[in-house]
């Protein structure tokens, strides 16, 4: 690996963006492969993992897609195998699980094979979002996976950001899994896209009687009240009253079963995460010590199934409406990592085409 070129994006111990031309690895462990990156995925977490939670001195980024380069005995994954998935995270993260670098090294239970109805760029944009959606949906939720028979949950469900990849997985999901009433907020452009997903109200969440109108529809389905809302964007405005989890929890009953894409401590909401199977822990700034995430084999089996279910179904049950790619030097993918983690990038995927240029 050393005579391998490898651009790198790195974030510092001050959480400083920089790019490296000198990370290479040689350190593979007994389960993991080599990967020759072609397309890394972007997600907020590629940044405010740094910033928020503590996570440095290491390769940014989790989605990718490529080809394998070398990979242990008895693997079923062999040398030029196209494959794609997510790396691990947490404090003391390696350098060499980073998605946004030329070469990755990835443990072989983390990844699956690229099958020909998935285009190779909207691979590396699915794992993440999808893994946290369905860890929303089928874990913190309950709902039925859609590997079964689930029927119909005729209960509305809230899907507050349902234009952010981890809302439009979200709908996707939840309707595979049997919820017949999905009430989503967006902006109004893109309510007929999200219908056509599979949401079946849509709502301006810019409007001043947003809370009104979703309550008025929950009463006039007459289907009882909402019993899950997911705050999939994770906004954190100032004052925190025109926050996504705060407007979500004033527009849904008492009871509901609260979930939001960031940490919200002190609230009812969970914390959906995509990394589940070994466990992890994060710093944020501030906190007096670690926050650890315990391992949850079976919470990560069910989102492991619901994304080889997105995989298999890509195109015809499951999709992404917009991936774009961006052939870009290391310096000018920074500048397109924080647009997307300061909700500044717009809508659908964004994916990184390798080997930077």
């Amino acid at each position: 690996m050393s005579l391998l070129p490898n651009k790198s994006i790195y974030a510092t111990e001050d959480a400083q963006f920089i790019v490296r031309n000198d990370i290479h690895h040689d350190d593979l462990e007994y389960n993991e492969l080599l990967i020759e990156t072609h397309y890394s995925g972007v997600n907020p977490a590629d940044i405010r993992h740094s910033t928020l939670l503590g996570i440095r001195s290491t390769v940014v980024g989790y989605d990718f897609a490529g080809r394998v380069i070398s990979s242990p005995p008895g693997s079923k994954y062999k040398e030029g195998d196209i494959v794609a998935g997510y790396t691990p995270s947490g404090l003391g993260r390696p350098t060499k699980y980073g998605a946004h670098q030329d070469y990755l090294t990835v443990p072989q239970d983390d990844i699956f094979k690229v099958p020909p109805n998935l285009p190779k760029a909207h691979a590396a944009a699915l794992a993440v979002v999808v893994m946290t959606a369905a860890d929303a949906i089928y874990n913190l939720f309950k709902t039925p996976l859609p590997t079964t028979d689930p029927g119909f949950i005729t209960a509305p469900i809230l899907i507050w950001g349902a234009s952010s990849s981890v809302g439009i997985s979200a709908i996707q999901l939840a309707r595979a899994g049997g919820h017949k009433n999905i009430f989503v907020t967006a902006s109004p452009g893109r309510h007929a896209l999200l219908k056509d997903l599979g949401a079946t109200q849509a709502f301006d969440y810019s409007s001043p009687t947003v809370i009104e109108e979703i309550k008025s529809a929950v009463a006039s389905l007459g289907e009882g009240p909402i019993t899950h809302g997911l705050d999939a964007v994770g906004s954190m405005s100032s004052p925190c009253s025109s926050s996504s989890a705060h407007l979500l929890a004033q527009a849904v009953s008492d009871s509901a079963v609260l979930a939001s894409v960031v940490l919200r401590p002190g609230t009812k909401f969970q914390m959906p995460v995509a990394a589940i199977k070994d466990g992890w822990s994060i710093h944020p700034p501030g906190a007096p010590g670690p926050v650890s995430f315990p391992t949850a084999p079976t919470r990560h089996q069910n989102a492991w199934k619901a994304l080889l279910w997105a995989v298999d179904y890509y195109g015809t049950k499951f999709r992404f409406p917009v991936v774009e790619v961006f052939y870009v030097t290391p310096e000018e993918a920074v500048g397109e990592l924080v647009k997307v983690a300061e909700g500044k990038r717009g809508f659908g995927k964004v994916v990184l085409k390798h080997p930077f240029r």
